[in-house]
């Protein structure tokens, strides 16, 4: 298997969408995935870690500061290494079936290949203990507007009869949630395979921005790929000045 594709990002910065072109371009990013393009696997093994420090993907401050220490990120990257090991197929949304069987074999004989999935933004430097020449795709968006965009999924679930998530209602909290993933992802750009995908800029021209992307990603994008790509990502939405 080549090195993975990580594809990291506060939530609602535009991870998805950069998933699902880069998806278009020929890399392969799992096969029993959510409408985010995400393995709901995958995030229930970074989910039960937090849950272990006393942290959860809103909340997630216990778990950095563990980080910060010889001993947790060890720990972490041994959980993470374990799981990958004894559970990759389910852990990144490999069904048991003839298409998951082919998409097994592409990734043996080399098919580029990665995951998107906004908590490993902070677990970037234990996933880069297993796979330490992995490149790294950054997606940033406008604080303030993936703020909003938190705060407004969160009050969509909790109108739909969800139990709250605490603090996600308060906007204040939402962009400072945003702004410590971002400082999260940000400890990455020292490496030499970090590439920083300023969201907005994608949106205003996604053609040229998809190519440098995917040279970055080693992804042999034809210009068939890269239209279909292209179109996939929806302009930025106007904000009202009244």
């Amino acid at each position: 298997m080549t090195p993975p594709v990580i594809i990291i990002g506060a939530h609602r910065s535009g991870t998805s969408a950069t998933a699902r072109a880069l998806e278009l371009l020929g890399l392969q990013i799992g096969q029993r995935l959510d409408s985010h393009r995400e393995s709901r696997v995958l995030q229930q093994v970074h989910d039960a870690y937090l849950r272990r420090v006393g942290a959860t993907w809103s909340d997630p401050k216990a778990f950095l500061q563990r980080m910060q220490t010889p001993e947790g990120k060890r720990d972490c990257s041994d959980y993470l290494r374990s799981n990958f090991k004894a559970h990759f197929s389910k852990t990144f949304g490999y069904r048991n079936n003839p298409k998951g069987w082919w998409l097994r074999l592409r990734l043996k004989l080399g098919a580029p290949w990665g995951w998107k999935e906004p908590r490993t933004t902070l677990f970037g430097p234990a996933w880069l203990e297993v796979f330490p020449e992995a490149r790294i795709v950054h997606v940033m968006r406008d604080p303030l507007a993936a703020a909003e965009s938190i705060r407004e999924r969160e009050l969509k679930f909790q109108a739909a009869g969800d139990l709250p998530t605490p603090n996600l209602s308060d906007l204040t909290y939402c962009r400072e949630l945003v702004e410590l993933y971002l400082r999260a992802g940000e400890q990455l750009a020292s490496l030499p395979n970090y590439y920083r995908l300023q969201f907005e800029e994608l949106q205003a021209n996604p053609p040229a921005m998809l190519e440098q992307l995917a040279k970055f990603c080693r992804l042999k994008a034809t210009t068939g790929k890269l239209a279909k790509a292209a179109a996939s990502i929806r302009p930025a939405r106007v904000r009202s000045a009244l």
